[in-house]
């Protein structure tokens, strides 16, 4: 789905940093790294703990981030997702080598990019069902040490290059981790700068579960409506059908068998094969070898993670039998609880005080750690 396509960078602040740009980014040249440290799952993605929206916070405000004229583009024009810029926070970020317009290796001398999750929070620390989603590019030449920079915030939080995407637990036990975090994305996350802005969240005035997903991005001077892959249209929505079927207008059979796995009923009654397709058509959406969030609908990604197990044991299948599903030597299990799954579409943020990280997220990352690994090698 070319609007959610996810990125997170970290910033290091010391001896070794390379001296700032007038733009705030850091002076091309020559970088060697420092910092031998592998990267986890954790290094590269980040769901920060939630804070009270009254609470301090050393990350930029939203408003040093996102321009009110963006903003209401998204929300206030179209009127059926009611939220204030003022209460937006990062609550996750994530880090990539470039903006993925097409699966494989990131081209040579490509940006890379910082995604920011914003969300609205309230009083007592709960996230609404809505977030904002935007992109700041890193120039291509300082990608190296912002990597340097990340292993060294992966030595401070020192988590088991094993462990599953988790809720960052240094940012609040560490005042270095959360203090150098907050600089870097300050360097860039800075409105100017921004490239695509893009919104998923639930109808505010309906009773039922409704979700729409919209965005702008930068195109010359000015900001343009994102098309969504396959039906070419500029929003999408998905409505909770039942307990466990969606309904999503527009919607393309993309990945084929993808219309059928929505509905329950429709799955149910389709032969073996047709069911073994529309499961393809899952795992295939979450395979960022197969697609990225720019070749693939926005619902597919958002609904694969709810869909899939349930899908699968209806039709017998075991999941380690589908031939696009993703595979990689770490821990891919999402994070969050699977009852609130079909209550929310989120694929990396909060519903109310629940975590929850999706399938699709959780692959994007395994993907973005091998790359930098094989690019940007650690230290000696």
């Amino acid at each position: 789905m070319r609007l959610f396509g996810l990125v997170a960078v970290l910033g290091w602040v010391g001896c070794s940093a390379a001296p700032a740009a007038e733009d705030g980014g850091v002076d091309a040249g020559p970088y060697v790294p420092t910092e031998s440290r592998k990267l986890g799952l954790n290094d590269v993605t980040f769901l920060l703990p939630l804070d009270s929206v009254d609470a301090g916070t050393p990350m930029p405000g939203p408003e040093a981030m996102v321009s009110f004229e963006l903003f209401d583009r998204l929300t206030t024009t179209p009127g059926d997702v009611l939220t204030d810029l003022n209460r937006l926070r990062v609550v996750a970020l994530r880090f990539d080598v470039c903006d993925r317009a097409q699966p494989g290796p990131c081209p040579p001398g490509a940006d890379g990019s910082l995604r920011l999750v914003l969300q609205p929070l309230q009083r007592d620390a709960r996230a609404e069902d809505v977030a904002l989603h935007a992109f700041f590019p890193v120039p291509p030449a300082e990608l190296p040490q912002v990597v340097d920079e990340l292993r060294g915030l992966a030595r401070l939080q020192d988590l088991p290059l094993s462990a599953p995407l988790q809720v960052n637990a240094a940012w609040r036990a560490q005042p270095e981790y959360r203090a150098k975090l907050a600089a870097l994305v300050g360097r860039y996350a800075k409105a100017p700068r921004l490239v695509r802005l893009t919104l998923f969240g639930q109808l505010t005035m309906n009773a039922a579960l409704i979700w729409v997903f919209r965005g702008v991005e930068k195109q010359g001077a000015g900001f343009v409506r994102v098309d969504i892959p396959d039906v070419d249209e500029s929003d999408q929505q998905a409505l909770l059908f039942g307990a466990a079927s969606f309904t999503a207008t527009p919607v393309a059979d993309a990945p084929r068998g993808f219309a059928r796995v929505l509905s329950e009923s429709a799955f149910r009654a389709a032969t073996p094969a047709d069911q073994r397709l529309a499961l393809e058509s899952l795992t295939a959406a979450d395979n960022p070898t197969l697609h990225t969030a720019q070749t693939v609908q926005c619902v597919t990604c958002h609904v694969a993670t709810t869909l899939l197990t349930q899908r699968a044991a209806d039709a017998g299948v075991a999941l380690s039998s589908l031939a696009t599903r993703y595979t990689a030597p770490f821990d891919l299990t999402p994070l969050g609880k699977d009852s609130l799954r079909p209550f929310t579409l989120r694929a990396l943020g909060w519903l109310g005080d629940e975590p929850l990280v999706a399938q699709r997220t959780v692959h994007e990352t395994a993907n973005v750690v091998e790359e930098v690994e094989a690019r940007f090698p650690p230290a000696p």
